[in-house]
This record gives C-alpha cells, structure tokens and sequence, in this order.
C-alpha cells in the first residue's frame, strides 16, 4: 500500500514537473530514471509512466502541441512596449515665422525579442523592434497619409547573434563572446546613456571577460571589447571599398559600492574613405568616420540613503583628435574647438518592484570636436555636439511590470555665437532644445 502511495506521489510530481517546462521529456525522465533506481518504481512502471505522461502532455496542453528543435534546452520569449507623449521645440523657428514649430508628438515603442539556449555555452537571440530611423525605436501614432493607417507601423530585427559563454577562459570565472547585432554591456551611466545611445544596437563583435574578487576578496575586473562595423564593404566609386570601424575598450573595477571604469573610444576608417568627398560631406559628423580617438572615464558610487538605493555618478572624457574634428566639421581652422565631454549626475531610489520610485538629476557637457553624434543620446541636444544642459526625471512602478516615467531635457549650444548646426554639421551644436517626455510602460 506504502509503495502504491510513493507511485501516485511520484506521479503527481512527475505531471507537475512537467507542467512548468518546455524541456519536458528531459525533467520527466530523468526523475523516473531516480525512481526507478530507488526501487520505487520498477523499470516497466517508468516506461509506462514516460509514455503515459508524454501523451497527456501532447493531447491537453499547449506546450504539448509546439514541435521543438532536440538542440532547444531552454527558449524564452520577452519583451516591452511603451506609450509616449513628447512635447519638444527641436525644429527651427525662424525669426518672424507665422507658425510656431514646437511640436507635441504621441509616440509608441514595442521590443520582443527571443532566446535559445542551444546547450551549456551558446545562446542564439533575436529581437524584433518597432522602426521609424536608423537608431529610433518610436513610432508616431496618427502619422500616416489616411486616418488610421497601419503603413508607417514599421518593424524591423533590431537584433539578431549568437553568444558563446564559459568559464576559465584566460583564467576568467566569466567569458562572454557575441557576433550579430546586439546591445552594448559597456558602463554608460546616464538617462538614457550618455556616450551611447541606450537604442543603439551595435553590429560586429563584443567581447567580455569577467574576474570576481580579484583585489582583497571583494573588487572585480570585468575587461569589455568590441569591433563594430559602422559601414559596409560595399561602397563604390570615389568612396573605398572597406568597411569603417568603432572599437571600444574598457576595463571596469568595481566592488559593492565603486565602479570605475577607464574607457577608449576610436574610428578607424580607410585612408581614402574621404577622397573625392567635397566640403559639405566631409562635414557630416554621422558618415564621414574620422578624428576621434575619446579617452573616458565613467564612474559611480553607490550607497543607501535612508532606506533607499542613492548613487553619485560621473563622466569625463576627451577626444585626442578633438582640434581637427572640431575644424573639420565646422569647414573653418578659426573655431574654438573643445575637445571635452562629461556628465554628473545623482540618483535616488530604485523602480524593480511595485510602487517603488527613482529620482534622477543630471548635467551634461559636450564640446564641439569631443565625440560623434552617431553615438550620443538623442534626446538631449538633438544628439549634437556643442551642447550642455540638465536632465531631471523621475519614475514610478504601478506594479512590478508597469511603470510611469516623466523626463525633461534642457540644453543649449556652449558656443552661443555659432549658428545651429543642420543634420551634417551636428558639430555646430543644435542651438537649443526643451523636450518633455512622459511614458508609460509595459514589460512582459
């Protein structure tokens, strides 16, 4: 009667296991295989267990009907979606123009993206994204030709690679290598991302190898790299025929409160990428990849204050080629070039749980040859250079996965006397820009 009883509860354990996973077979059989060595259950009563199971999985769940591949261990699906409102004057103005161009915008995002674990070590992920440009993830809702259009709701692979991890690699306790498009694990404290855009997917290849407790048991080491494609081997006529590249490197050492991490930042384009090039396309800061070289060094402390997270954080960075891109976007050797860039900022509380908040407050710095516009923040200063200003904003969780988000940029050219520069010559600065931001998320 005992052994009947350790059957049934074995089986009841068996169906529930196998309820909660995809890897079905697998959990199921191997915890059969246990009881059947325990003598709990003979070898025929677990055959008849798995094939019993197996068919009832199959015939009355969902789960049960999908047809996965045998290489699948784990799949997992997630994503987020974000509604918008955005009043912004980033559009010129002109003196004595009949119509004011500030604009108020209602905008959406939505992100899913997926995950197969092909074994212990490598991973294959893809992650489809709402579009409307080359780094932006809003679409404007009410912007197509007829009411109600579906035609400018564009979605794009925002990222698509394949992972391999390990450990002991070099003597690593962690070893993460990426190829595809994908997101950045670089420290980039800032809203939004400061020296990287927070919507920018990277495309090429990432590298990140992790020491803990490398000094007195409690600093770690993580060493970043990546080798990013910026254009394609493909260009013809009085352009050469190689790709440009972003490679960036950093060495981060951080233990529970402090991280610092030391930072470059480098183009590396053909020496007759420009050749043939006339003045105005040399000046457009987002094609043309030469002059930067950017040395940064991103910090943050981090404590409790009261009984809340609080963290101080801070950028400093300079562009060693930051004369000759300043001179070179701005068509002229007599600008004052600034080769200097940074951020300081404080941050309040956390938003990980249900009706917790975050407060942040930051100023922001960018010099007009310090770095490019293609990875900057877009939502402060346009994205251009010869910018400063200050950020606040603050966020509140309805729930675990709903969140409320207000944010205010507020920048202006450093170098009053330049006029605003247009969509290639970002290094003029964008004049002045207020946006206001006011979001309402989802994740799932």
């Amino acid at each position: 009667m005992a052994k009947n009883s350790l059957k049934w509860l074995a089986l009841a354990g068996v169906v529930a296991l196998g309820a909660t996973t995809v890897s079905f077979a697998q959990d199921s059989g191997a915890l059969l295989n246990l009881l059947a060595k325990k003598g709990i259950i003979t070898d025929q009563e677990a055959e008849d267990l798995r094939a019993e199971l197996t068919s009832e999985f199959a015939a009355n769940t969902s789960a049960g009907k999908l047809d996965m591949s045998p290489s699948l261990t784990k799949f997992k699906i997630a994503g987020d979606l974000r509604v918008r409102y955005q009043y912004d004057n980033e559009q010129a103005n002109p003196a004595g123009a009949a119509n004011n161009m500030d604009r108020s915008r209602y905008r959406y995002r939505f992100r899913l993206a997926t995950t197969a674990s092909l074994g212990a070590k490598w991973t294959a992920g893809l992650r489809l994204e709402s579009n409307t440009g080359a780094t932006s993830t809003n679409n404007d809702f009410a912007s197509g030709t007829d009411n109600f259009s579906k035609a400018t709701d564009a979605v794009q692979v925002g990222q698509v690679f394949i992972q391999y991890n390990d450990t002991n690699v070099i003597g690593a306790d962690a070893f993460d290598f990426r190829l595809g498009k994908f997101g950045h694990k670089f420290f980039n404290p800032g809203v939004n991302g400061f020296w990287i855009d927070s919507d920018i997917n990277f495309e090429g290849a990432a590298q990140e190898l992790v020491y803990n407790n490398l000094i007195a048991n409690s600093w770690g080491l993580s060493l970043r790299a990546g080798e990013f494609m910026l254009n394609s081997n493909s260009t013809a006529g009085a352009v050469a025929n190689d790709p440009s590249f972003l490679f960036i490197a950093q060495a981060e050492l951080a233990n529970k409160q402090w991280k610092i991490a030391p930072t470059f930042a480098a183009f590396a384009a053909p020496s007759a990428h420009d050749a043939g090039l006339n003045a105005a396309a040399l000046a457009n800061d987002t094609a043309v990849y030469t002059d930067l070289a950017t040395f940064l060094v991103p910090v943050e402390f981090s404590t409790t204050l009261g009984s809340k997270p609080f963290a101080v954080y801070a950028t400093y960075g300079i562009n060693l080629e930051g004369e000759d891109r300043a001179r070179r976007l701005a068509q002229t050797n007599t600008v004052d070039d600034d080769a200097t860039l940074g951020n300081f900022g404080v941050r309040y509380g956390a938003t990980k749980l249900a009706k917790e908040y975050q407060l942040t407050a930051e100023y922001r710095y960018v010099g007009n040859g310090a770095y490019s516009s293609l990875l900057l923040d877009s939502d402060f200063n346009g994205g251009y250079l010869n910018g400063e200003g200050l950020i606040v904003s603050g966020s509140y969780n309805i729930t675990d996965s709903i969140n409320a988000t207000v944010t205010y940029f507020n920048s202006f050219n450093i170098e009053a006397t330049r006029a605003a520069g247009g969509s290639t010559n970002r290094g003029n600065g964008f004049g002045q820009a207020q946006v206001l931001q006011v979001d309402l998320s989802a994740k799932f």
